[in-house]
């Protein structure tokens, strides 16, 4: 198939480079094989359970030499945002609510504070923590981009088994996922820059609560200070 073919239309396939002039129509039907084609095929399943087991490990490689090993980081973190919203939105109602209608704005567009969430934390990490890593600081945004998916997902899902046996939102629940989050980010990036000889656990934490401080810092502070002056009203 070429680009620079004209396409005669000779019956349903061009006779000159194959392509198919008569595709089906978008409908359910094609989506769902899409779907399945160009992620479960190509390598979804491997993401998903290899970004649990071995996230730093496999990171670096897809980074540093093999750009196939992995679903690229943009589209996994957009369906992992998705699911993510989809499952609270329809299991867990209210549980991304705050007292911050500023953040609740923010909240209707699911990729906002995650994505400033990444990039904070990615920043902090090139900057502070690790300078003068090998991967750069897109290098870094891509790796806090596929941990931060993972994280989304594997919080959800301990969210959704803590629904079966508490009611209600306690502090001790929501000190679990904060729990489940934090220690599986932790453990991504330490495992990350152990190839680079850094990969110290003492680092690793003090460069993750640093980040989710400045998110506080940068974010979630002026958004409280801007509500409490009613500059908004």
């Amino acid at each position: 198939m070429s680009d620079d073919c004209a396409h005669r239309k000779v019956g349903r396939y061009c006779p000159d480079c194959g392509k198919d002039l008569q595709p089906q129509p978008i409908d359910r039907r094609t989506v769902m094989s899409e779907l399945v084609e160009n992620w479960w095929e190509r390598g979804v399943l491997h993401t998903l359970i290899g970004l649990f087991r071995q996230p730093g490990v496999l990171i670096r490689r897809y980074i540093e030499s093999d750009r196939d090993i992995l679903v690229k980081a943009v589209p996994y973190i957009a369906v992992a945002l998705a699911l993510n919203y989809g499952l609270r939105a329809r299991f867990l109602p209210g549980s991304t609510t705050t007292e911050l209608s500023i953040i609740e704005t923010l909240q209707q567009e699911p990729l906002v504070i995650p994505l400033l969430s990444a990039l904070i934390s990615a920043l902090v990490l090139h900057f502070i923590f690790y300078r003068d890593a090998s991967a750069g600081l897109f290098g870094t945004m891509v790796m806090r981009l596929y941990i931060l998916a993972q994280a989304t997902l594997l919080v959800v899902v301990v969210d959704l088994a803590m629904q079966l046996f508490l009611t209600d939102r306690s502090i001790g629940r929501n000190l679990t996922r904060l729990a489940f989050g934090l220690g599986f980010t932790i453990f991504a990036v330490r495992q990350y820059y152990t190839g680079e000889g850094r990969g110290g656990w003492i680092r690793a934490i003090a460069a993750i609560l640093c980040g989710e401080l400045a998110l506080i810092l940068f974010v979630y502070m002026p958004a409280a200070m801007i509500e409490q002056a009613g500059l908004l009203d």
